[in-house]
């Protein structure tokens, strides 16, 4: 495994951590989205010493209430990059306005070859397209229109997003449900679309396949990548007694 790389500038005193908020595609999975053996062993790991870990995605709600079942991860998460918040099994709450990204799926559809998931019938809040497209180019033209969204490129897919939301949104919601501090949380991931829920975070982790700019805000960068690398920092904040 190669060796990590760790942040010699932090200036900051970690918190304690008393809970994870964790990506899942390309963090707990592998590029494929497949999920990865060392990933499971340490959610397994995490769950004998009751560490709540809370999944942060893009995915649906129901996709991520079903993976939450299958890695026996609590009932409380973050889908659709804070579009929709689940508190528990009983209490789910959608924070964002489709019809913002409809519009804005409309308009830009005229000027760039756009292609809906077919996942997205099965979403509240935001559009997910194929990563056929000039991102960029179709970011400026949103600003252009003055559309209140955003397009958010998790590796894995496109999102069109209302821009009031994100993974930053949705940790502060569920801290304050289970009634900690932002700072309090570690937060592991691979894309862009985590920054918000990293500036939020206690501690910082990324995989080795992370983008550039999240992993510049790292507190600690795995070797390893996708859910190896989601195993080797669990190992690291075993070893620094951070959980």
């Amino acid at each position: 495994m190669p060796d990590p790389t760790t942040k010699d500038d932090i200036q900051r005193q970690s918190p304690p951590i008393r809970a994870l908020a964790v990506d899942i595609d390309g963090t707990l999975s592998d590029k494929d989205r497949v999920l990865c053996a060392p990933a499971l062993r340490a959610l397994r790991l995490l769950r004998r010493r009751e560490v709540p870990v809370i999944l942060a995605t893009g995915n649906t709600h129901c996709f991520t209430r079903a993976t939450s079942v299958l890695l026996g991860t609590p009932q409380t998460f973050i889908s659709e990059n804070g579009g929709v918040i689940s508190f528990s099994e009983y209490k789910i709450e959608t924070v964002a306005d489709l019809s913002l990204c409809e519009q804005a799926f409309s308009r830009l559809s005229a000027e760039f070859p756009l292609r809906k998931y077919s996942s997205t019938r099965y979403r509240f809040t935001d559009i997910a397209l194929e990563r056929n497209f000039d991102v960029a180019a179709a970011s400026r033209r949103l600003e252009e229109m003055g559309l209140a969204v955003d397009l958010i490129d998790t590796t894995y897919a496109v999102h069109i997003k209302d821009r009031r939301v994100d993974k930053g949104t949705g940790l502060l919601h569920i801290a304050d449900y289970l009634d900690l501090k932002p700072s309090q949380f570690a937060a592991i991931g691979d894309s862009n679309s985590d920054l918000p829920m990293f500036r939020l975070a206690g501690f910082r982790a990324s995989v080795a396949n992370a983008g550039p700019e999240l992993k510049a805000v790292s507190d600690y960068v795995a070797g390893a990548e996708y859910g190896e690398g989601f195993a080797e920092i669990i190992e690291y904040m075993l070893r620094e007694k951070m959980l």
